[in-house]
């Protein structure tokens, strides 16, 4: 009886072919990033309760796992002031100096999980934005009413590209990136040595400059000196987004008219085009860290607290 359901189904899609979805754009995005969020909540959540049943999934060796634990717990809250960065978290740290064997031999990597949940996504095929119909959906006195989207031509482009990854094949897409990825990196080696430098030298002598203390004080000195030092890294993430997006696209024949506009592109749109800009030279991580500052030993000859 299912074979025959099938069968009849798929005449029918031959015969009758299934016409795009109506949907609007951000129902789409919310939808794909709310699809992104339920995965990584599922992560986390089954670390949570692989923790707290920690003491019956390796009896053995719980006891030693559960020292170890609580005497680094106890150098970083009892012995130490501990400074978390990058959202890391005390309970965190419980869980991975209690797995700590177990992460060395099957490390946890966030970017990587996240990118395998991207790729499962696209390969289910239901996220394929040439399923659905996007338009613009309004409800005026209660009465829903949709039209044709308006959006501007670089954002129709921008969205395509932002959700590339679903509507090409994988061996495409990983075909398109390498060589998105191999022409950066050549580009790279003949970039402006300013793009290399680091930033947060620049951000902190910001922040000195724009101090209330110079404000009443030095108005001269109350300047805004990042614009200026960081002209060159916003002028390179335009040109670099608008060139990868060219190179993604390269060998695609819709494109190729879009290509005669995007030379002669304004100001405003391609410093839109910073969107689909992506520094292949750049370390990823997610930045996690701590430092421990040492606790000073009690000296009641200097004060009573």
């Amino acid at each position: 009886m299912l074979s025959a359901f099938k069968s009849c189904a798929d005449s029918f899609e031959r015969h009758y072919p299934s016409l795009p979805t109506p949907f609007g754009r951000e129902q789409y995005e919310t939808w794909y990033n709310v699809e992104l969020a339920i995965r990584k909540f599922d992560r986390i959540f089954n670390r949570v309760e692989k923790f707290n049943a920690r003491k019956f999934n390796d009896p053995d060796n719980h006891e030693r796992r559960e020292k170890r634990m609580l005497e680094r717990k106890r150098q970083r809250v009892v012995d130490n002031y501990t400074i978390y960065f990058g959202r890391l978290t005390e309970e965190e740290m419980q869980y991975r100096d209690y797995f700590e064997s177990d992460l060395e031999h099957d490390p946890e990597n966030e970017q990587f999980e996240e990118l395998s949940d991207k790729a499962s996504m696209a390969h289910s095929g239901q996220f394929n934005p040439k399923l659905f119909d996007f338009i613009d959906a309004n409800v005026a006195m209660n009465i829903p009413e949709t039209h044709e989207n308006y959006d501007d031509i670089v954002e129709d482009k921008l969205f395509k590209y932002r959700y590339r990854q679903n509507a090409d094949s994988a061996p495409v897409f990983n075909k398109r990136m390498e060589r998105v990825r191999s022409r950066f990196m050549e580009r790279a080696k003949s970039r402006d040595p300013a793009i290399d430098k680091l930033l947060w030298p620049t951000f902190v002598e910001l922040e000195k400059n724009t101090m209330i203390g110079n404000l009443v004080l030095n108005r001269e000195k109350f300047v805004d000196s990042a614009a200026d030092a960081t002209t060159a890294h916003r002028e390179y993430m335009a040109r670099e987004g608008v060139q990868q997006y060219r190179d993604y696209y390269e060998s695609d024949a819709e494109e190729q008219g879009f290509f005669e506009y995007l030379d002669n592109l304004p100001n405003r749109d391609r410093i839109r085009f910073m969107e689909a800009f992506k520094d292949f030279t750049v370390q990823e991580g997610d930045g996690k860290g701590l430092a421990m500052i040492p606790k000073r030993e009690f000296n009641p000859e200097i004060s009573a607290f």
